[in-house]
């Protein structure tokens, strides 16, 4: 396979992703609409909940040694869907978007995501406080 046919199939399973990320939402808007779980606002305290639980998700599946095996599954792939996935795994804004929709579908969908979601915000904040001390102590 040549570089533009590999760039040409590379595209094509960005754009299957990006249909499947989008009809995803789309599905997930239908179930929390049908199952009236859509409010219409949300407290301030868990925004920033559910956004320090997909800081967190992000860090744990771009970063963290503990889902290396899953990195490392994908990254043996040289093009197609594989490869995407490993893009996607390897990239903190890529996932963030995918982790964004899982942890918001989830908060709307089921009273039960909340603890699991608190867990993942407090580490969270555990990982922001390990970063900046880091960075603070080494100087970097």
């Amino acid at each position: 396979m040549d570089k533009e046919e590999y760039k040409r199939d590379q595209y094509f399973w960005h754009f299957v992703y990006s249909v499947v990320f989008v009809a995803l939402v789309a599905l997930s808007l239908l179930y929390l609409k049908t199952h009236d779980r859509l409010p219409r606002k949300i407290p301030t305290f868990d925004f920033i909940l559910l956004g320090l639980a997909t800081f967190r998700l992000i860090r744990l599946f771009t970063y963290d040694l503990i889902t290396n095996f899953i990195r490392a599954h994908f990254k043996q792939y040289k093009n197609g869907p594989g490869r995407v996935a490993w893009h996607l795994l390897d990239c903190p804004w890529c996932s963030g978007v995918w982790m964004a929709f899982a942890v918001t579908f989830f908060y709307f969908a089921t009273p039960f995501a909340w603890y699991p979601i608190l867990i993942l915000a407090i580490a969270g904040v555990g990982s922001f406080v390990q970063i900046t001390i880091y960075k603070i102590g080494y100087g970097l």
